[in-house]
């Protein structure tokens, strides 16, 4: 750190003694990442020219950093991930149990089959890219692309069945 952080005032970098535990390395790290960033675009300013022992350009570079987003606690992050893992498994759950109907089985035991589906999804591919985001921003993008790529998945595997379903019960009528 360059030492010039005092004259921009930066979320979560003026004020570290009460936010942090030092164990909470995961913060330390959200808040080097911030720090580097900051060196970049103040190193970045100072090398076109601008006077950095100007307060109100400190400012203008202090709105600039503050843009890339406020680091968030850990805990937020995986309970974000955790939340929206169950979000897509009632998703799996209940779309693959609509077939359990159109195949006249038991819709729990197909919605169970669901519910593993939408585990398996959640573990290797949802939940360690949420939980592993340091903004509220990044975790905000995280969940609509989860949502958007998994999420509206299991809804078209949930719309096929009702129409699977309306067409055996209108052409079988069973």
């Amino acid at each position: 750190m360059n030492g010039k952080y005092g004259a921009c005032p930066i979320f979560g970098l003026s004020d570290v003694s009460k936010l942090i535990n030092e164990k909470d390395i995961f913060f330390l790290e959200t808040l080097q990442v911030r720090a580097d960033s900051a060196d970049k675009i103040i190193a970045e300013a100072e090398a076109q020219g601008k006077d950095t022992n100007d307060i109100n350009v400190m400012k203008e570079l202090g709105e600039e950093i503050n843009a890339l987003g406020t680091p968030i606690h850990r805990n937020e992050s995986i309970m974000t991930a955790v939340f929206v893992s169950l979000r897509l498994m009632v998703f799996y759950g209940i779309a693959i149990g609509i077939w359990g109907l159109v195949f006249k089985k038991s819709i729990l035991l197909f919605g169970l089959c669901g519910v593993v589906a939408g585990l398996i999804i959640c573990l290797f591919s949802v939940a360690p890219v949420i939980a592993s985001q340091r903004t509220k921003q990044r975790i905000r993008d995280m969940v609509f692309g989860a949502g958007a790529m998994w999420g509206n998945l299991g809804i078209i595997i949930g719309a096929v069945g009702l129409v699977a379903l309306v067409i055996r019960f209108l052409i079988f009528r069973t």
